[in-house]
């Protein structure tokens, strides 16, 4: 059967249309296509540069805090970031039980607090009294953690004054009592014993050891004033342990101070916590010895 040549002409006609058509829309898709992705990349481009942004400001907030400004809010940085607020708060001030959450390997130091720092100059110690507390009351538990495999001793070397200068920096009657806990006995050498955290203590029953009660008159040598306690981790090489301590008849002054600060930078928003506790004598202390007057050898 054959058609008419004109309508062959219009069939061919028809299919060549279709075939632009067709042809055209490939090509807007793949042209949408590319436009979408390039607006998802613009897009997540720009939410990945607030978000560094907003970090930075809230790493300026804390590095401001640190240096001893007053509490930030709203403040602008030249990346058109901003400082939405920046605060320090006390740590385990007038608490009972504060838990130490850095983890402590076999030598290294953590401490506790018994007297109050100067609210202008945290690197100065503040004489007892009302707005400055002191702790002089008794310790009821000492905890940490470890396991069966790895099991920590730890060491206690409580501080105090017998002649009352602490708060001016006459440290001349600091006396120090040494105590030391292993929950190996056979590997202790005349260590404490210690005992299992109470089961219904909610405060204390994560941890793995305790020290038991150590009263007012060893923390404080009688009727001394307890400064610190350093507490000496042992043996736990490997792996690095956390620590708290619960007190009765008394509250602990501030252990410290966390900073807090939350960064903007467009729709994105960051906040950085930071625990900085009050700076204590270095390790080395422990292995020298210190006079305000000249030592002679006999």
């Amino acid at each position: 059967m054959q058609y008419p040549a004109k309508l062959l002409s219009r069939k061919s006609s028809g299919q060549a249309v279709l075939l632009v058509i067709l042809g055209m829309a490939v090509v807007l898709t793949i042209v949408l296509s590319v436009v979408s992705r390039s607006v998802t990349d613009v897009s997540v481009t720009k939410v990945e540069e607030d978000s560094s942004k907003a970090f930075s400001a809230a790493e300026a907030g804390i590095e401001k805090l640190l240096i001893g400004s007053s509490p930030i809010f709203g403040e602008q940085l030249d990346n058109q970031a901003f400082i939405e607020s920046a605060q320090a708060s006390a740590l385990g001030e007038g608490e009972s039980f504060f838990s130490f959450d850095e983890t402590y390997k076999s030598g290294d130091i953590g401490t506790i607090w018994f007297v109050s720092h100067d609210s202008n100059d945290p690197s100065k110690l503040a004489p007892c009294s009302a707005s400055s507390p002191c702790f002089n009351g008794d310790i009821e538990n000492i905890c940490w953690n470890g396991t069966d495999e790895e099991a920590p001793a730890v060491e206690l070397s409580f501080y105090y004054d017998t002649g009352g200068g602490f708060s001016v920096g006459d440290f001349s009657g600091v006396k120090v009592k040494r105590l030391a806990f292993d929950p190996v006995a056979n590997r202790s050498a005349g260590f404490g014993v210690i005992s299992q955290p109470p089961a219904d203590d909610q405060d204390l029953n994560s941890y793995r050891f305790c020290t038991g009660s150590i009263p007012r008159s060893v923390i404080g040598g009688g009727s001394g004033q307890p400064l610190f306690a350093r507490v000496k981790f042992l043996y736990n090489t490997a792996t690095g342990y956390n620590f708290g301590i619960k007190v009765s008849n008394g509250t602990l002054p501030s252990q410290g101070r966390q900073l807090e600060s939350k960064g903007t930078a467009g729709s994105a928003a960051r906040k950085i916590v930071v625990n900085d506790y009050y700076r204590a004598p270095l390790g080395i202390f422990e292995a020298g010895i210190f006079s305000q007057g000249d030592l002679t050898k006999n």
